[in-house]
């Protein structure tokens, strides 16, 4: 059929809603530890004598505890079910958060804090991101752009904790966050699976049809025999009997267990350097986010100003990251990627001119990488993998991703304290920027070369608009 003559597609996303529903939520959640660190980082040292240094530095420590988590996670959504690890995930991030409420020690908040921030990671970076692909193998870059939002949205928390901790008290100040939890636990838990078709839905479309009770089986023995006919019709059209073996051979190839492709692409040390690069947007985003009220602070705003800033800004940086999604799905995501890297760069220099309307643009911009830093990998995997393997690859992808990412609070405060203030720390953040947005082109071309001389039957391209 003619391209001109082809119907148009409609994409009926209203028909996931509760899967989009819930992995905004889980997305607001993965910033509320560190929100709730910022403000009580504060609080704490004026009521109860507590170091701040020690609760925002505990936040280093709790990325790394994240990496674990997210390999753990990872590992567990590819062998089982991702919902009911889903599921694990919200109750032990509601435990951590009420400890967080009720602790009276130092150490004991600590903890918690290490626990909620765990669970809050693992159950919205690394494990909701695999039903997205799976339902929007295509379209995925336009459903975690607004996904994404979720962690501008999660910005409303500092000024919710400051609400509660002054309202209800400090026992009850984290209540509200486990009453969004609840909710989210509950659309999981009543209206989601791992698969559309299991809900009578096709993926991308949402058009309905016949459930499918085992998706990914369907699929691989269709694959299996389409690439049968392919190789039949070949030997037919060379004057050659089909070569039986060697189409079994070809076809094992093609299915082999994931954990052969993955040690052939992390074997690969491009590509483990395309994943490092892909980290420095987390080492970006961590070292900012966790300190961006003491750097508010220090340009000239109060604390309830700098609260307030950080909600006005990521409300409207939430643009920015549905743009960046549909970025994704438009032009590839490696515009997207190099898009983030330059709006980086330029958020933190206009962070560090002395004025503060400038200073606002700044942190606009930083909302855009924040919202969508952890778009990309999920991504650049989906483009390299289809929606059966990403969950294997991507459980052992973004760990690494979030490894380089956790030396980010601990980097900037690092340097903040070796300098006097956060401008050294900031410079700091716009190279890494800028060397990021140089270096990711020429690697994700030779990685995807790569997966296409691997296995020229995976489409491995770049949409187009």
């Amino acid at each position: 059929m003619d391209a001109q003559n082809k119907p148009a597609v409609t994409y009926r996303y209203w028909r996931a809603w509760p899967l989009i529903l819930c992995s905004l939520m889980c997305y607001v959640l993965t910033g509320v530890v560190s929100s709730i660190v910022n403000v009580a980082s504060v609080l704490f040292e004026a009521d109860r004598g507590w170091d701040a240094a020690l609760l925002t530095g505990g936040m280093s420590v709790a990325s790394f505890i994240n990496v674990v988590t997210g390999y753990i996670a990872g590992r567990m959504a590819s062998r089982r079910s991702a919902k009911p690890v889903c599921i694990a995930w919200g109750v032990m991030f509601i435990a951590g958060v009420l400890a967080m409420g009720i602790s009276t020690q130092v150490g004991v908040f600590v903890v918690a804090m290490c626990l909620a921030n765990a669970a809050a990671s693992a159950w919205g970076y690394n494990t909701m991101p695999v039903p997205i692909t799976r339902w929007f193998p295509t379209r995925k870059g336009t459903v975690q752009g607004f996904a994404s939002m979720g962690i501008l949205l999660g910005s409303v928390s500092s000024m919710v904790y400051t609400w509660a901790y002054r309202t209800l008290g400090p026992a009850l100040s984290t209540v509200p966050f486990v009453v969004f939890a609840l909710v989210a636990l509950v659309l999981l838990m009543a209206l989601i699976s791992d698969w559309p078709e299991q809900r009578g839905f096709a993926p991308d479309t949402m058009e309905r049809c016949a459930p499918v009770a085992d998706p990914a089986s369907a699929e691989l023995a269709e694959d299996a025999e389409l690439a049968a006919e392919a190789g039949a019709t070949e030997a037919a059209e060379a004057g050659a009997p089909a070569a039986t073996a060697e189409l079994e051979e070809a076809d094992a190839a093609r299915h082999a267990p994931a954990a052969s492709e993955i040690r052939r692409f992390f074997a690969n040390p491009v590509f483990v350097l395309l994943t490092i690069v892909l980290g420095l947007q987390l080492v970006f985003s961590g070292g900012i986010m966790v300190q961006l009220v003491p750097r508010l602070i220090e340009v000239g705003f109060t604390l309830d100003q700098s609260t307030l800033i950080m909600t006005f800004t990521s409300f409207l940086a939430c643009a920015g990251s549905f743009g960046a999604g549909i970025i994704g799905d438009r032009f590839g995501a490696k515009a997207g990627v190099v898009l983030t890297f330059i709006l980086g760069a330029v958020g933190v220099v206009l962070n560090l001119v002395p004025n503060e309307a400038v200073a606002i643009l700044g942190v606009v911009c930083i909302g855009c990488v924040v919202g969508s830093a952890d778009n990309w990998p999920v991504n650049i995997c989906a483009e390299l993998f289809d929606r059966r393997m990403f969950s294997q690859v991507f459980g052992v992808m973004f760990p690494t991703i979030q490894l380089v990412g956790a030396i980010g609070p601990a980097l900037v405060a690092q340097v903040a304290q070796a300098f006097g203030g956060y401008q050294a720390a900031y410079v700091l953040l716009a190279v890494l920027m800028v060397v990021g947005a140089v270096a990711f082109p020429p690697l994700m071309r030779i990685v995807q070369n790569r997966a296409c001389a691997d296995n020229p039957r995976r489409d491995v391209k770049t949409p187009q608009g």
